[in-house]
């Protein structure tokens, strides 16, 4: 099977500029491209802002023989590409008809990704044709800087695809987990939306403020979550311990099966968070990019905490 050297990256909204970096950096040529021009031209100035920002935080290039061409039709990426990445709009009828514009590539078994957080690889798989050498990458926000991408198999993924795709994400120095069914959320997002479920829930029956909420997660077990993840916690913890808290806790914690109605009428009264101005929070009075910039310089300083404490158990 010949090696993998060329990428097509489609969609170069936020996700995808900074994933087609990723790539670059680690020696690949990536073929960009969009249907939107404007993302077309802005390319260059994102790229280069993307990667001056991770060679200032001590993320050096992995290769200089990268190179991202921008392309203006999907052509050349039918032709050439060895992975056709998908980073379009979180909507599957969108990307099924995306994946159904490279049958050049499909004819010679090019490998096909799909960056969504959530949608099905089976279905996006049999509707587009191409379910035999698809699979999904969920890279998490900021792509460029998150070290983790989950690998996910869809119905028809076969072993050789999800092997190539892990060994993929490892090459631009990302640990790849495999996830194994296909089910909404994967593992990430099934875990995050839950927490988000119970903080909306704690709002909505006044029983603390957001900004309480939000420090509790952040300064309690928002602090270990690097190093002790919540089943190893457990363990920590004692078994019987957790099953005896479950046994009272469980019933009064939200299980709301859809949207809350406190989330649905702020979507309703346009209270859509930092991009209306208002939200949980009175984003006219916050900064949401120093807010980025904050949670972008914490990554960083925990990503050399985590290859420390690695480095340190290796000699040991």
């Amino acid at each position: 099977m010949p090696d993998i050297k060329t990428i097509g990256v489609c969609g170069l909204g936020q996700m995808g500029s900074a994933v087609a970096v990723s790539f670059k950096r680690a020696g690949y040529r990536v073929l960009a491209w969009d249907n939107d021009t404007a993302q077309l031209h802005s390319l260059s100035t994102t790229a280069a802002r993307l990667e001056s920002w991770l060679d200032e935080h001590g993320h050096p290039s992995k290769s200089t023989d990268g190179v991202i061409e921008i392309q203006t039709s999907p052509d050349a990426l039918d032709e050439y590409a060895d992975v056709i990445l998908d980073c379009i709009t979180e909507d599957q009828a969108l990307k099924v008809t995306l994946l159904k514009r490279f049958p050049l590539a499909r004819d010679r078994d090019a490998i096909f990704i799909t960056t969504t957080s959530g949608l099905s690889i089976t279905q996006m798989g049999k509707e587009s044709g191409c379910g035999h050498l698809l699979a999904g990458t969920h890279f998490w926000n900021p792509p460029h800087l998150m070290p983790l991408v989950e690998v996910i198999r869809g119905g028809d993924t076969p072993d050789w695809v999800m092997d190539r795709v892990c060994q993929l994400m490892t090459s631009i120095g990302k640990t790849p987990v495999r996830v194994n069914r296909d089910v909404p959320g994967f593992i990430g997002n099934r875990l995050l939306h839950a927490l988000w479920r119970e903080a909306i829930s704690l709002v909505e029956r006044d029983i603390a403020t957001p900004e309480d909420i939000d420090l509790v997660a952040r300064l309690t077990f928002g602090l270990r979550l690097p190093v002790v993840g919540p089943l190893e916690n457990m363990d920590l913890v004692g078994l019987d311990l957790i099953e005896r808290i479950h046994q009272y806790l469980l019933e009064d914690i939200a299980d709301n099966h859809g949207p809350s109605a406190h989330l649905t009428e702020n979507v309703r009264q346009q209270r859509l968070g930092m991009k209306t101005g208002e939200g949980f929070y009175d984003w006219k009075t916050r900064s949401g990019p120093e807010l980025i910039e904050r949670r972008d310089r914490q990554i960083v300083h925990q990503l050399r905490f985590l290859k420390e404490l690695e480095e340190q158990q290796k000699i040991s």
